[in-house]
């Protein structure tokens, strides 16, 4: 069976995907969002980078609604609830970039998905690398491990490579420290906190709660990124840290360090990719990192591997959502999903 897919935007993530439907021997790419006016009626393949494909990006919802579309590949900067009951209760399914589970979204938007989802007997399942993959991964560890009783998992990346580190605004970094960005980074990395949940339905962990902490670290000194600056003195980097707790015991911990080059205060060792471990018998350690392929290479730009390892989890879990219950799913619900060989 061949999926037929809509792909929603064309930023930094959603090229990578619409190329990747393109690829993928089960999909057809049927149509495209476009996020800007300026993408109106442009060539798709144009958008991503490659060859023409004779279908045009278009802002004309409905119409993509009537192209009849198995599942819409949702990559925007930021999630609009409003756009993912519309196209649930429309009956397709969707995948999306930046969802986990949707709790931190609040209960009343949570259920409002759910219901869409059922009303339009229709699946909304999100992914990406972390949240979504790699803690996966993590969970997954834990199967080779008797008696485990402790998951942990730290990311950490120096972000002076990527190129929209401005974005970082909204977590305060240029900005003086202040309580306030405690409260944005919980908020606005929500879906860190979800992947807590997910990993605990998959070990049938019962949590308590989820726990959350967080550290800034402070540039000394002005440094410019990217054409982005952050002046001495403010926010450059951070470090947030969540705990599922069972009872008073710490069971599941992500740690997440972010940083915009060396010398910021404090400094936090650097690992330049993921680390999990499960402590258990035995303990299992594992060290997830990615290296650039010779195109991005090549091409200058070998910070773009952040987004094939964003997009891809999503793609591949086309298939499997398509084919899942109604509701909103996480990992802990599916099949394995896998890749798809097509070298092409």
């Amino acid at each position: 069976m061949t999926y037929r897919v809509v792909q929603w935007t064309t930023g930094h993530v959603g090229r990578e995907a619409a190329k990747a439907v393109l690829r993928h021997p089960l999909l057809e790419l049927v149509g495209c969002y476009a996020w800007s006016d300026e993408k109106e009626g442009c060539d798709v393949g144009e958008l991503c980078g490659v060859d023409p494909i004779g279908i045009q990006a278009t802002r004309d919802i409905e119409a993509l609604i009537a192209l009849e579309p198995e599942c819409v590949c949702y990559t925007p900067n930021k999630v609009d609830p409003a756009e993912l009951e519309r196209l649930l209760e429309s009956g397709i399914n969707v995948v999306c970039s930046y969802f986990v589970n949707g709790r931190t979204l609040g209960e009343d938007v949570r259920s409002k998905l759910e219901a869409a989802a059922r009303s339009g007997n229709a699946s909304l399942f999100g992914a990406g690398i972390f949240p979504g993959f790699a803690n996966f991964i993590a969970a997954l560890m834990a199967g080779v491990s008797s008696n485990f009783h402790k998951i942990r998992f730290l990311e950490s990346v120096d972000l002076s490579y990527y190129e929209a580190i401005a974005n970082y605004t909204n977590l305060g970094w240029a900005e003086t420290p202040d309580d306030k960005w405690r409260v944005a980074s919980r908020e606005v990395l929500g879906q860190y906190a979800e992947c807590v949940d997910v990993i605990a339905d998959m070990l049938r962990i019962p949590l308590r709660e989820v726990t959350f902490d967080y550290e800034p670290a402070i540039t000394p000194k002005e440094r410019t990124i990217n054409g982005f600056t952050m002046p001495a003195g403010t926010l450059a980097g951070q470090k947030c840290t969540w705990r599922g707790m069972v009872g008073e015991l710490s069971v599941i911990e992500l740690e997440v360090v972010w940083n915009a080059g060396l010398g910021l205060e404090p400094e936090w060792p650097m690992a330049h990719g993921y680390t999990m471990e499960v402590l258990g018998n035995p303990n299992v350690h594992t060290r997830l990192m990615f290296s650039p392929s010779q195109e991005q290479i090549d091409s200058g730009r070998i910070a773009d591997l952040a987004n094939p390892v964003t997009a891809m989890p999503v793609v591949n879990a086309i298939p499997a959502v398509c084919d899942a219950k109604a509701g909103v799913r996480t990992y802990a619900d599916l099949p394995l999903i896998t890749g798809y060989y097509n070298p092409a």
